[in-house]
C-alpha cells in the first residue's frame, strides 16, 4: 500500500470511529472535521515528508498587546513541552496563530492515529482558551503576569 492509500485509510477508519460516514481525503490529500463548533481540524497527507500534517487555526493575533500571547507561544514551543510535540505558529499575512503538528506514517496505525488526533485536539483546545485569556488580560493595565500553562512531568507528549 502506498503512503498516501495509508493516510487515506488512517482517515476513513478515524471517521468510521467517529461515525463520520465516507470521510476521506480529497483530491488535494486533505480533510477537515469540526469539534464542537470550535476547533476546525485539518489533516493533510504530506506527500513530500510522507507524514500526516495535523493543524488548527487557533485565534489571530491581536494589533495591539500582542507580546503576552507571543511570549507565551514561544514558552509554549521550548522543548514543546507545552505544546504535547506541535509547534505554535504565526500566518504572517493574516495574523493568525496556527498548532501544527506533523507526524510520519511509518509507525501510525488506526489505534495511534485516534490517539495522536485526540491528543492534538485536546491540546488546541487548551491553547485557545489560553489566548483568549491572554487577550483578555491583554488589556487590562497593572495586572500581574498570566500564568503559563502547566507543564506536568512524564505527561505524554502527542503519540509517543
Amino acid at each position: 500500500m502506498d503512503k498516501r492509500d495509508l493516510a487515506n485509510r488512517l482517515v476513513k477508519d478515524l471517521g468510521a470511529t467517529l461515525t463520520v460516514p465516507d470521510m476521506e481525503l480529497d483530491e488535494r490529500s486533505h480533510c477537515v472535521l469540526l469539534f464542537d463548533e470550535n476547533i476546525v481540524l485539518n489533516m493533510e497527507y504530506d506527500a513530500a515528508g510522507e507524514r500526516m500534517l495535523l493543524y488548527v487555526y487557533l485565534d489571530e493575533l491581536p494589533r495591539e498587546n500582542a507580546e503576552p500571547i507571543l511570549r507565551e507561544a514561544l514558552a509554549g514551543n521550548l522543548f514543546w513541552h507545552r505544546t504535547k510535540g506541535a509547534t505554535l505558529s504565526l500566518e504572517e499575512g493574516t495574523g493568525g496563530i496556527v498548532l501544527i503538528y506533523p507526524h510520519s506514517l511509518d509507525d501510525l496505525d488506526a489505534a495511534k492515529f485516534e490517539t495522536v488526533v485526540e491528543n492534538f485536539v485536546q491540546t488546541a483546545e487548551n491553547w485557545k482558551k489560553r489566548i483568549a485569556a491572554l487577550k483578555e488580560d491583554a488589556g487590562t493595565k497593572g495586572k500581574e503576569p498570566p500564568d503559563s500553562l502547566p507543564v506536568r512531568p512524564g505527561e505524554p507528549m502527542i503519540y509517543a
